[in-house]
């Protein structure tokens, strides 16, 4: 048995020569200001532990890990888990995020099947839960196809949306295989959008109800921070 854990995620991190590509948006949440969510802790933020901060509005900690088995180039097995605490900065509110996901597949060839558990993070409010957050790759049973598309939800409280991966972005002819972002929509109109390639960023219309900035916030975090299952 083969396992890698993700001291690749953050050797990828720090050397790598990512690019800093902006993801695909709306124009009216693009012509909104950027909250920066900035990271500090193991690793300079990249590693399992840290605390973050998001323009102030926002603050919390976190502790993340995700691994891959592999039995006979055949068999793998994929997990990935994280705990955040994110706090309202000016009411002291605060939310605490429990994530998991993975799953096991089976490789024949080209062919892969199953492997795409949905990582879903539990959200709770003083000890009661209050909300999800679940995202799962859109693919078929069978698929022949790399592409790492995620749709899903987050709730908090009454408070609903739409979440999905954004792999196609500004001046990019083709998508591209991990997600450059994150879009948050109500029915066919886009809400907010996560950057998650390079610096992570949130961009929202003007003037959301406190209740739907909080969700966006968990949003957030809980889409940029986890460190999902690699491939």
């Amino acid at each position: 048995m083969k396992k890698s854990i993700c001291a690749l995620v953050i050797s990828s991190a720090l050397f790598g020569c990512g690019s800093t590509v902006d993801m695909k948006k709306s124009d009216a949440v693009s012509a909104q200001p950027e909250l920066t969510l900035k990271t500090d802790g193991t690793f300079w933020g990249f590693g399992p532990e840290g605390s973050f901060d998001i323009a102030g509005l926002y603050h919390g900690k976190y502790s993340r890990s995700a691994s891959t088995s592999s039995w006979f180039n055949t068999i793998n097995s994929k997990e990935g888990d994280m705990v955040a605490e994110i706090t309202r900065t000016d009411s002291g509110e605060t939310w605490t995020l429990v994530c998991s996901g993975g799953g096991t597949s089976v490789d024949l060839g080209s062919f892969s099947f199953g492997g795409n558990g949905p990582y879903i993070c539990q959200i709770s409010e003083a000890g009661q839960a209050i909300g999800e957050y679940e995202m799962a790759r859109k693919s078929e049973a069978i698929s022949l196809s790399t592409a790492k598309k995620e749709i899903g939800f987050i709730r908090l409280g009454s408070t609903h949306f739409n979440v999905e991966s954004i792999h196609e972005g500004e001046g990019l002819l083709m998508s591209v295989d991990n997600p450059l972002g994150y879009s948050f929509s109500r029915g066919s109109q886009e809400i907010a959008a996560a950057q998650t390639n390079g610096a992570i960023t949130l961009q929202t219309l003007a003037n959301l109800p406190n209740t739907e900035m909080n969700t966006l916030a968990l949003g957030t975090v809980a889409s940029a921070l986890s460190w999902r299952p690699q491939e």
